[in-house]
């Protein structure tokens, strides 16, 4: 970057914004309009004129200066190539300091391009040229300090509260909100990109601004409205099953742990209301289900929410193994819900491989013929069964693959015998994904470094909603980026 960091030159303004990449011509466009409108906003209310040539700066008049501001806050990185213009945690600590310049830099570029656009082609003196030219102070500051932030954690140079000039304070919250709401994952990223900036008030923007930029919720969301399209958003999966308040059952989730300690996959928890505040699991009920002939459209009903679940995932695109689901014996009894299967799959659009239905493996090793039928037509028209609680003892990887088996549970006991290491990589050779269940951290590790695929143990957190799921999965992404 350092040897790429020659300097450019460029007669006009156009000619300047061009060089910056596409990505960077877009995302000044939509800063623009959001600063506008806060801009106008500020006025209205009087921000910013205690501060030194404050009451110069913040006047309606200068709407369309305001959008310029936005438009070319920052132009410095059109002095570099189009690979070095977008931050990247791959940079190193040289690069991430010369990427930075760009705020300085920008200063000095526009300050050249307005005096030759009064005429002075090439300024003769040494430094930024001089000026007492209001606008041209808004831009200039608006390129060199709109990374500062109320509290000093800003740059180039640190500064705070009221050093910042009123128009890069603006620029810089609206830049931080175009951040927030277009480059990160999100169901719904307004209402996620506004509440955060709130929470920064006192931080990194002033309660003062934070208080106009709440007050202009509506203009932002126009502008937010306007360049939608133009953003990385995410759609907001229309569930089949209705979450309402005081419902007689549902899901709970829980990550399972896989390699590099990371969330991998996911289990579902099903819950079953008896009275205020007391829950039962599916083996408490199972019986009661069985006597009233419920047991196919209760586990349905999980199924679909299930799948919910998974299709919101997929609609996130987060990266994981799949959602595993226990599922009650008696479900695979006497009657083939195949055909109930694929109007799921045709209702909810889901990769039918991520939607994992646990089947107890003593379920499988007791079936009789027609109970084996069922188990069998399941697996070989995609319903993607789990061999759950498995010994390796009990059947072989080979058996299990004749089957048309492609995941196991190891059994508690199983899953905490490192003995049992050369049993996991003999299922692995099948191709024969692992997940695994434990409470011990000694045997989490073991089983991660053994590859299995996910651990599910209470070791992982409490059981939560399926938002706090999707919330957490893209906060955890967004902090990557970041």
């Amino acid at each position: 970057m350092q040897q790429s960091n020659m300097r450019k030159t460029f007669e006009t303004w156009e000619e300047a914004f061009r060089g910056l990449c596409p990505v960077v011509r877009q995302q000044s466009v939509r800063i623009a309009g959001y600063t506008q409108a806060i801009f106008l906003e500020a006025c209205a209310a009087g921000f910013g004129l205690h501060q030194s040539g404050g009451s110069e700066r913040m006047q309606s008049t200068y709407a369309e200066l305001a959008y310029k501001c936005g438009m070319y806050h920052q132009l410095g990185k059109a002095l570099v190539p189009e690979e070095y213009q977008i931050y990247s945690e791959a940079f190193s600590l040289e690069e991430k300091q010369l990427y930075r310049k760009y705020t300085q830099a920008g200063r000095m570029l526009v300050a050249e391009l307005q005096e030759a656009s009064n005429g002075n082609k090439r300024y003769k003196g040494e430094g930024e040229p001089p000026t007492q030219n209001i606008p041209w102070l808004m831009i200039r500051e608006s390129c060199q300090q709109h990374m500062e932030r109320f509290d000093g954690t800003g740059y180039p140079e640190g500064l705070t509260k009221d050093d910042i000039s009123p128009i890069a304070q603006i620029v810089g919250i609206a830049k931080e909100f175009d951040h927030l709401s277009a480059d990160f994952k999100s169901e719904n990223p307004f209402s996620e990109a506004f509440n955060a900036i709130l929470e920064q008030s006192g931080k990194a923007f002033s309660p003062e601004l934070c208080a106009v930029f709440k007050s202009a919720r509506s203009k932002i969301q126009n502008v937010f409205n306007k360049y939608i399209h133009y953003t990385m958003k995410l759609p907001l999966t229309v569930p089949l099953v209705k979450k309402a308040k005081g419902r007689p059952m549902g899901l709970k989730f829980r990550g399972m742990t896989g390699g590099e300690s990371t969330l991998k996959a996911y289990e579902a928890i099903p819950w079953f209301a008896v009275k205020a505040d007391q829950y039962e699991d599916m083996n408490s009920v199972a019986p009661r289900l069985e006597r009233t002939d419920l047991i196919a459209d209760v586990a349905f009903y999980l199924l679909y929410e299930a799948a919910d679940m998974v299709l919101r995932m997929q609609n996130c695109k987060l990266e994981f193994k799949g959602l595993l689901i226990p599922m009650f014996s008696q479900f695979f009894c006497k009657e083939n819900h195949l055909k109930r299967f694929e109007e799921l799959f045709a209702h909810q659009p889901i990769d039918r491989s991520k939607l994992l239905i646990a089947i107890p493996e003593e379920k499988v090793l007791n079936a009789n013929k027609g109970e084996t039928e069922i188990i069998r037509r399941y697996l070989k028209n995609g319903v993607s069964l789990v061999l759950d609680n498995y010994h390796p003892e009990s059947i072989s990887p080979a058996m299990l693959k004749e089957w048309g088996f492609n995941h196991v549970r190891l059994s508690p006991e199983t899953s905490t015998k490192p003995i049992y290491a050369s049993d996991i990589r003999a299922l692995q050779d099948r191709n024969i994904e692992v997940f695994a269940c434990c409470n011990e951290h000694q045997h989490l590790n073991w089983l991660i470094e053994s590859g299995v695929c996910g651990v599910c143990s209470h070791l992982n957190g409490e059981t939560v909603d399926e938002d706090a799921v999707i919330r957490e999965c893209l906060l955890r992404e967004r902090e990557v980026q970041l």
